[in-house]
């Protein structure tokens, strides 16, 4: 396997050769690591041909620490030893189903996000594309938590929410630590939000609506958007949750479309907003499913993935794909067969009225 030697200027990737080194020298950094099929994946080979021997990925990671690891399917004792030495004792993050793909790692080995889909992957192009934003989101997110690190009270908590609307995986602990000082009342209810926010889980959502008449649930989570200490896509992820069990339970087009307007607007440009403009045509226009014009937010949320037979000595890949809560992380959540939409929920007799969304301006408002 060939790596390229180490580029330290800081308009250029600084090029490692293993992963512990990779976390040393990261700092506030992220750690980009191309992994592919070393052994047994042609397209594989093709894009580390095109990425890692022509050179042609380094420009997109610059200011970045760069790693290549390969993965094998049944490797012989030499491949055995290549990857001991890039991994030595150390395992790479969850979240990694398919190969070949630009994981981007902080420098405690957690994965705050990557370009896996193979529309992104088919090029050096669409894959820069994609991976170029995330990068930039990397460091804009890191600036707020190493500002978030120096304040205090409302100020810190205000921080850390810009900093989990990010579309990326926050850091393990943030908005976690503990604190024996006295606070203020202020000060109290800032952590309260804080912790509600950090602490939201979407599957929760759908779960306590299950049992709920539409009235019910609708109190529930204006309740919950009222708050106003739960970020965007959390919002839309509540939204979501509602407009699954409005659809399962019968409720009318008019009152769908509501909704789903709703949730797309607050955040047009979001993978929730792609799909509630799709839901829209679906489930309320009836229109036939056209997948081209799924967005690529979604298909990477939602694609087949494929994995990696553990071998030792081999990177251990995740079991099946299941649905990962983006709450305080800001992860991606699947939105096909295992959306929050689709879980099932029992059958509600009474209808919505048509006073369930009078309040949803000012609930809207307020959210603001």
């Amino acid at each position: 396997m060939m790596l390229v030697s180490a580029v330290l200027s800081p308009l250029r990737a600084a090029v490692v050769h293993s992963y512990s080194e990779a976390l040393s020298k990261a700092g506030d950094k992220p750690i980009v690591i191309f992994l592919y099929g070393a052994n047994y994946d042609k397209l594989s080979m093709k894009t580390y041909d095109e990425f890692i021997k022509k050179n042609k990925i380094l420009p997109a990671v610059r200011k970045s620490v760069f790693l290549v690891v390969p993965v094998y399917q049944n490797p012989t004792p030499d491949e055995k030893k290549k990857y001991a030495k890039i991994m030595g004792d150390k395992k790479l993050p969850g979240g990694i189903w398919s190969y070949p793909c630009l994981a981007v790692v902080d420098s405690h080995g957690k994965l705050r996000g990557i370009v896996q889909s193979a529309q992104e992957m088919k090029s050096v192009e669409s894959a820069t594309a994609a991976l170029k934003p995330m990068l930039d989101a990397f460091e804009q997110q890191e600036k707020l938590l190493s500002k978030a690190e120096r304040a205090s009270g409302a100020r810190k908590a205000d921080l850390i929410l810009q900093a989990s609307n990010i579309n990326l995986t926050l850091p393990d602990g943030v908005g976690k630590e503990k604190n024996n000082k006295r606070r203020g009342r202020g000060e109290m209810d800032d952590d309260i939000g804080l912790k509600n926010r950090m602490s939201f889980d979407p599957i929760a959502v759908v779960e306590k609506l299950q049992i709920m008449s539409f009235e019910e649930a609708d109190a529930y989570i204006r309740g919950m958007i009222a708050e106003g200490c739960y970020s965007r896509r959390q919002r839309q992820e509540m939204m979501a949750a509602y407009a699954g069990h409005l659809r399962r339970n019968g409720a009318s087009a008019e009152r769908l479309r509501a909704l789903y307007t709703e949730m797309r607007n607050l955040d047009p440009n979001s993978m929730y907003g792609a799909y509630a403009e799709g839901a829209i045509a679906l489930w309320v226009e009836k229109k036939a499913f056209d997948p081209s014009t799924v967005p690529v937010e979604v298909r990477r949320a939602s694609e087949e993935v494929t994995t990696v037979a553990a071998v030792p000595g081999t990177v251990e890949p995740d079991p099946e794909p299941t649905v990962r809560p983006s709450g305080s992380s800001g992860g991606m959540t699947a939105l096909g067969s295992t959306s929050l939409e689709d879980v099932a929920g029992p059958s509600v007799e009474d209808e919505p009225s048509e006073d369930d969304f009078e309040a949803d301006a000012d609930a809207e408002a307020e959210a603001e």
